[in-house]
């Protein structure tokens, strides 16, 4: 009779397991069309990595700055230093 228990509750947990992952994903994919630069408003190139996204805290709101506009602000205030100084 312990074994019939096992498998049942074995059953439960992969039956649990799989729905989680289902919705996992599909919550993910629906954050990932959200995504999109807040300077430019562009969105991931296909392949690109999010990761390498700057990511600016004001209060309780975060944004995201694609790499190419975080390079040329960057490249802005790298500019403008060496001229004050």
């Amino acid at each position: 009779m312990g074994s019939f228990k096992r498998k049942i509750k074995r059953k439960q947990f992969v039956a649990a397991r799989k729905k989680f992952m289902k919705d996992f994903k599909s919550s993910m994919a629906s954050f990932k069309k959200q995504v999109a630069c807040s300077k430019c408003g562009r969105t991931p190139r296909k392949g690109e990595n999010i990761d390498d996204w700057h990511i600016d805290k004001y209060s309780e709101k975060i944004d995201l700055i694609c790499t190419d506009c975080y390079n040329k602000e960057e490249g802005e205030t790298d500019v403008s230093e060496n001229t004050i100084v």
